[in-house]
């Protein structure tokens, strides 16, 4: 297993002696991963892909979501392709290879990973030890789960489908990001959540009227100032027939849809219930590293808490630490660094130096 060398970090002495002697003692400890992990990999964050090349000023929380699938699953499916062939473009890091290896080397070691990007498992994380908690991009199930229930598991092609893959635009790796995109129009979809949400508002006396030509007119820069501002950005419908998308090869009706946590859904039940378990058992909990994670989204944002009332010490690692709550002094940690500098630095102690 080769792993790259970078620069020591610059680390306060006196803190990571500290972190070491509880680590060297802890019997169970947790890991709740951000999207920082795989910073150092080159990936950008789940909603920030949108901030750059053929995405940009695209909002994922409104192309990553169930709505977004029955409307236009061709445009749901061109995203999840980007992210795809952005995640295997992408390696692991020297941070997943030392988490891999503290989890060989501590059995009590748990991973709670918000990723959907497989560096982890790529990195030979022992599965056991690492619940995906948003999924994985290169599973795919069945969008009718109740009644066909098909789940495919490390399909890897790339495109899944000739209508899939990489557009011109997409190819062209030296696109500048001042290059003027074409501004998108309000979705009907778009404007349809619109009118649910005014309809739970407003409710016997919410009017329904059909669109008019300004609510299909091209939405608002980021640049204004104005409440439209702040509407969502969508592209242009996908124009791709469903039959042209991934189909599910178990029923023969319906279409494949990424196996991972869209905006707007719940965790699955069964990572509910295991992620439940292990904080609700009678065990203690001796350590809590919180990676590349601002703590924004739920249920993962609470775990440190769940951990600290298990009896752990928390050592959060992350670039910008500005928003780093609840911490107590003398207790916690903050390491403010990349996480594939930090990490390896903070768990040298159990796992020795890795070499090829």
């Amino acid at each position: 297993m080769a792993v790259s060398t970078l620069p020591a970090s610059n680390l306060d002495e006196a803190a990571v002696a500290d972190f070491h002697e509880t680590l060297l003692q802890s019997k169970r400890i947790v890991a709740v991963l951000g999207a920082g992990l795989s910073a150092a990999s080159g990936l950008p964050t789940y909603r920030g892909v949108g901030s750059g090349g053929l995405w940009r000023n695209y909002d994922a929380t409104q192309i990553a979501t169930p709505a977004a699938f029955r409307h236009d699953p061709g445009l749901v499916w061109q995203y999840t392709s980007h992210l795809r062939r952005l995640a295997l473009g992408a390696a692991p890091n020297p941070a997943h290879y030392a988490l891999a290896e503290l989890a060989r080397r501590v059995p009590g070691f748990m991973a709670l990973t918000q990723n959907v990007d497989n560096l982890s498992p790529r990195a030979e994380h022992p599965a056991a030890q690492l619940n995906q908690l948003h999924g994985n991009l290169f599973d795919m199930r069945c969008s009718d789960e109740a009644n066909c229930g098909y789940i495919e598991r490390g399909n890897f092609k790339d495109p899944l489908t000739p209508a899939l893959a990489a557009s011109p635009e997409e190819q062209d790796a030296t696109v500048s990001n001042n290059e003027s995109v074409k501004r998108p129009k309000a979705t009907a979809w778009l404007l349809e959540g619109i009118a649910r949400k005014n309809r739970q508002i407003l409710g016997h006396d919410y009017q329904e009227a059909a669109p008019l030509r300004t609510d299909q007119a091209a939405l608002k820069s980021g640049d204004d100032e104005s409440t439209e501002s702040r509407l969502a950005v969508v592209p242009e419908p996908s124009n791709i027939p469903p039959a042209d998308l991934p189909q599910c090869p178990k029923c023969s009706t319906n279409l494949l849809r990424p196996n991972i946590v869209w905006f707007g859904e719940a965790l699955p039940a069964d990572i509910v219930a295991e992620v439940d378990n292990m904080f609700n058992d009678s065990q203690p909990i001796d350590l809590c590293i919180v990676i590349g994670t601002s703590g924004s989204v739920w249920p993962a944002a609470g775990f440190a808490d769940l951990a600290r009332k298990k009896g752990a010490r928390i050592a959060v690692v992350n670039l910008d630490v500005s928003d780093v709550k609840n911490m107590r002094p003398g207790t916690d940690w903050v390491f403010a660094g990349d996480a594939a500098v930090v990490v390896p630095e903070l768990l040298k102690p159990v796992m020795g130096s890795l070499s090829g």
